[in-house]
């Protein structure tokens, strides 16, 4: 397949230059190739988002996050492509494949065109990022990569544990994770529940997931054994996982930083713990795939819960093409440099 055959199931909007006066001074939009440009090498990194809130509706949750993969989208094209001295090597190109198309779609119908999308991006080679959406975005995007790994494994960064059985009308941005665990046909090794909050998931959901063999870190585990310590415990469990997904559901964060979302938390991270988490695990070689999820721009306060999710997103791709993989790999974008 190629890579522009999953054109005719998206689009991708026009994202605004940002005026500038410098050549040098390079934004992330400049490395975002709409996939209907894309030459035919295989895409080292793609950005896919999914805009349908349908999921949060199902579940009680309030709507706004299908506007959500466009604004981050936007916010994201905005932010300078640089840490310091270093800029992302103008080599690494993302294959923007800008929103799938959902309208006129039932969710179930929806999940299984990012089902598609994702993992025929996946077999490609490609590192993914998927934009939500609700958190149900989970759903096929463990599908996706569970169907090409042997040993899944699944961090959640999140103030809920999302498994809840699905309702009467089917999946829901509470449901995902259970679905994944009870998939015969996902090979689910690991889900490790990272930030779960007190008052925010019901107790015998707490035991659903540790009767299953998976891990909960509720935030005061987190918080009294450190960050580091929790990371460190998370890395060794991972280790024996061949393929690696991280689920960040923007409501992990205390809602002074991300008030934009489904279901607001008053406790959480903070961003830079956030940060962390996403350095920590993609950069493992087997993370394949991100999703950032919750985003609802229509309650969000002066767009701080978008461009702080933008700031997640580049953060990942940051990673995502700095990391050094199997040195065979024709993905191996080698150690940070500068640009070149």
């Amino acid at each position: 397949m190629h890579v522009r055959d999953i054109a005719q199931l998206c689009v991708v909007p026009t994202v605004a230059a940002t005026p500038r006066l410098e050549v040098d001074d390079r934004r992330f939009g400049d490395y975002l190739v709409p996939v209907t440009e894309w030459d035919g090498k295989p895409p080292q990194i793609a950005l896919v988002g999914v805009p349908q809130d349908i999921g949060v509706a199902r579940n009680g949750g309030r709507r706004g996050a299908a506007a959500a993969p466009a604004a981050i989208r936007a916010a994201l094209a905005k932010l300078t492509a640089s840490i310091g001295e270093t800029m992302l090597p103008r080599r690494v190109g993302i294959c923007d494949c800008g929103l799938v198309r959902t309208e006129g779609l039932s969710l179930e119908e929806i999940h299984q065109r990012q089902e598609y999308i994702v993992g025929h991006l996946l077999a490609m080679g490609a590192r993914v990022l998927v934009l939500g959406g609700g958190h149900d975005t989970a759903l096929p995007d463990g599908r996706a990569l569970g169907k090409r790994v042997e040993r899944l494994g699944i961090v959640n960064v999140d103030a809920h544990l999302d498994v809840r059985i699905p309702t009467e009308d089917g999946s829901h941005s509470g449901s995902p994770f259970r679905e994944l665990i009870e998939d015969d046909a996902c090979p689910l090794e690991l889900l490790i529940e990272v930030g779960t909050q007190r008052f925010a998931a019901s107790a015998h959901h707490v035991r659903y997931v540790r009767e299953q063999g998976h891990l909960v870190w509720m935030l005061e585990d987190v918080r009294q054994s450190t960050l580091e310590v929790a990371l460190a415990a998370i890395e060794r469990r991972l280790a024996e996982c061949d393929g690696i997904m991280l689920s960040l559901d923007m409501d992990a964060l205390a809602s002074a930083y991300a008030p934009g979302v489904s279901a607001p938390a008053n406790d959480g991270f903070q961003p830079a713990e956030v940060a962390a988490i996403i350095e920590r695990i993609v950069i493992m070689p087997q993370c394949r795939l991100v999703d950032i999820v919750e985003v609802n721009p229509s309650v969000d306060s002066d767009e701080r819960t978008v461009r702080l999710a933008a700031y997640f997103a580049a953060l990942t791709i940051w990673t995502f093409a700095h990391r050094s993989d199997d040195a065979t790999s024709p993905f191996n974008f080698g150690s940070a440099s500068n640009d070149q």
